[in-house]
C-alpha cells in the first residue's frame, strides 16, 4: 500500500488579495487557503476572516479576539473596516 499526497493546492474561486478602502483606513487581504483570509494594514496584521461559500465567517481581530459570526466572507471582511476605523 502506498499513500500519494497532493501537494497542489486547489484553485482559489477568489483573488488572492483584495485591497478595501476606506476614508481613513486601507485594508489588503490575502488568501492563505481555502476559507482563510489576513488582513494587513501598512504592513501589519490586522485580522482574520475564515469561511467558506454558503457557510457562517467568522472574525477575528489583530489579537485574536472573536469579533462575530457573519453570513458571508465578504461580510465579514466589511465588518474588520469598520471595527477598525
Amino acid at each position: 500500500m502506498s499513500l500519494v499526497l497532493d501537494s497542489m493546492p486547489s484553485a482559489p474561486t477568489t483573488p488572492d488579495s483584495v485591497t478595501t478602502e476606506g476614508s481613513a483606513t486601507q485594508l489588503r487581504w490575502h488568501l492563505v487557503f481555502d476559507g482563510v483570509w489576513l488582513a494587513r494594514r501598512d504592513g501589519r496584521f490586522a485580522g482574520m476572516a475564515q469561511g467558506l461559500p454558503g457557510h457562517p465567517a467568522k472574525l477575528t481581530d489583530a489579537c485574536g479576539n472573536l469579533c462575530g459570526l457573519y453570513s458571508s466572507i465578504d461580510d465579514a471582511k466589511g465588518a474588520l473596516l469598520v471595527l477598525s476605523r
